[in-house]
């Protein structure tokens, strides 16, 4: 019982001494855990553990200096990754907003185009204005907006939109295209500006319709200033390019039916004056005539005549109206009619003349007048009567002495003077004798040197040619004159008659 005691006792007490020991070695165990948590030394080890622990340290501390470096680079990786984030933000954003902007481009093109393809398929100038204010109003939100053009060299305001109020006088503003510059219309231009009616919250846009050098007009728009963007301004541009082309091609356009109404009055109106000028007399009782008549332009202001009347007397007239084309035409109709029947009225060509001009006076313009060769040849007496108001001297070929001379008496234009009297004068003509009536676009016509054909090459192919008949005579002129200008643009009308006495 006694053995048995202390065998328990003993037994407790290894127990305790293994628990303390055990508790003892947990401390330590943590103390070593703690140590090398802290990575410090630990002095109470034996030589063989105190070396264990020191590698055991220092390939801890050397794993913590790694992990340092790792965790250093991937904070400094986490940073460049919130760089590249916000970066990435930043351009996303950007991105965004460009995209918001192109697509605004391109509808604002899209917009521009349906317009270009509007205006341009018209060639009415109103309409092209109308779609024009139209879209700059929706494409643009402007508040008020004008279109000016030059017309007849004065700017003209064609249409306004909004409450446009200028307070200028166009009539100020002409255009002169060979003096003007860029900087002239640009100068007129912003002139122009400074009238419009406007407030300090407003600003006026100055938009130039130009093509290839060609001033048209000018555009102003008024529009708040912070309301206006830089995309307005692109669209405002683009539309104001597409608007000069419609409006140039309406203005072309115009132009060329004008042009072609014209030129169809003009041609039915030559045609009225060729079929009013005589044919050929051909011979007439021993007198030959023959005639030229070319209009520098469509129709011209010269005139020529020749008619019998009480079988024995031949009249024949040349006239020239000052200015040419369809006035001078006109004027030339009427002369025409007033000469025609004052030939059955009066007896001489100074009568004819004194009558016509008290008769045309009182209605002629001040700018024009007619210059009249009037002659009356008598088959009988042989003798040729002549009055002149203003025109070119006769050329009479004699041919009893073989001078080339010229035939006048003096008389102003008619339509000069009220109530002037004319004078007459008179030839016996011979047989083999020549007349030339010609207005001066024969004896001034030029040549490349702006030299004058004259009186005297006129002459001298009357005496060269005098033994001719008449016809081919007139191709003798022509031909001289053919070879002097040399092709050179004729610049007046040349009308002449030749008469040629046989017998």
């Amino acid at each position: 019982m006694e053995y048995i005691l202390i065998a328990l006792l003993v037994g407790i007490l290894t127990v305790l001494l293994l628990k303390k020991i055990e508790r003892k070695n947990i401390y330590d165990m943590h103390m070593l855990i703690e140590k090398i948590g802290k990575r410090e030394e630990h002095p109470d080890l034996n030589d063989e553990l105190r070396e264990s622990y020191n590698e055991t340290v220092k390939a801890i501390k050397f794993q913590d200096a790694q992990l340092n470096n790792s965790v250093n680079e991937l904070q400094e990786f986490k940073e460049e990754l919130n760089i590249t984030y916000d970066t990435l933000l930043k351009k996303s954003a950007q991105l965004e907003y460009s995209n918001e902007g192109l697509e605004r481009e391109v509808a604002n093109l899209s917009n521009i185009n349906a317009v270009a393809r509007t205006v341009l398929s018209t060639l009415e100038l109103d309409k092209i204005i109308g779609v024009i204010l139209d879209a700059y109003f929706v494409l643009t939100g402007v508040k008020k907006i004008a279109v000016y053009l030059w017309n007849d060299g004065e700017l003209e305001l064609k249409k306004a939109k909004g409450k446009f109020i200028n307070n200028v006088n166009l009539q100020n503003f002409k255009d002169d295209s060979e003096k003007y510059k860029r900087d002239t219309y640009k100068k007129i231009y912003l002139q122009i500006s400074e009238t419009i009616e406007k407030v300090n919250t407003e600003k006026i846009i100055i938009t130039e319709l130009v093509v290839k050098g060609k001033e048209l007009g000018v555009i102003y728009i008024i529009e708040d200033k912070d309301k206006i963007t830089t995309s307005d301004q692109g669209t405002i541009s683009a539309l104001a390019l597409q608007v000069a082309i419609a409006i140039n091609n309406a203005l072309i356009y115009s132009e060329l039916i004008i042009k072609e109404r014209l030129d169809r009055e003009l041609e039915v109106a030559a045609n009225i004056q060729l079929q009013l000028l005589p044919q050929s007399l051909g011979d007439i009782q021993g007198v030959e005539v023959a005639q030229y008549f070319k209009p520098a332009k469509e129709i011209g202001g010269d005139y020529y005549d020749y008619s019998i009347s009480d079988e024995n007397k031949l009249w024949v007239t040349i006239a020239d109206v000052s200015g040419k084309g369809v006035p001078a035409a006109f004027l030339m109709g009427l002369i025409r009619s007033v000469i025609k029947t004052l030939e059955f009225k009066d007896s001489y060509p100074l009568d004819v003349l004194t009558d016509l001009n008290d008769i045309i006076y009182p209605d002629i313009s001040e700018d024009m007048f007619v210059t009249i060769f009037h002659s009356q040849y008598d088959f009988l007496t042989k003798t040729l009567y002549y009055s002149n108001a203003g025109h070119n001297p006769l050329i009479l070929y004699k041919a009893k002495t073989g001078e080339v001379l010229e035939e006048n008496v003096k008389g102003v234009a008619i339509g000069f003077l009220e109530n002037y009297e004319y004078r007459m004068g008179k030839i016996k003509l011979d047989p083999g004798d020549v007349l030339l009536y010609y207005t001066d676009g024969l004896n001034e016509a030029e040549n490349e040197s702006n030299e004058l054909y004259g009186m005297d090459r006129l002459k001298n192919v009357i005496a060269e040619t005098h033994d001719l008949d008449a016809t081919i005579i007139k191709e003798r002129i022509l031909l001289s004159i053919d070879q002097f200008v040399k092709g050179k643009e004729q610049i007046d009308d040349i009308t002449f008659v030749v008469v040629k006495i046989k017998n």
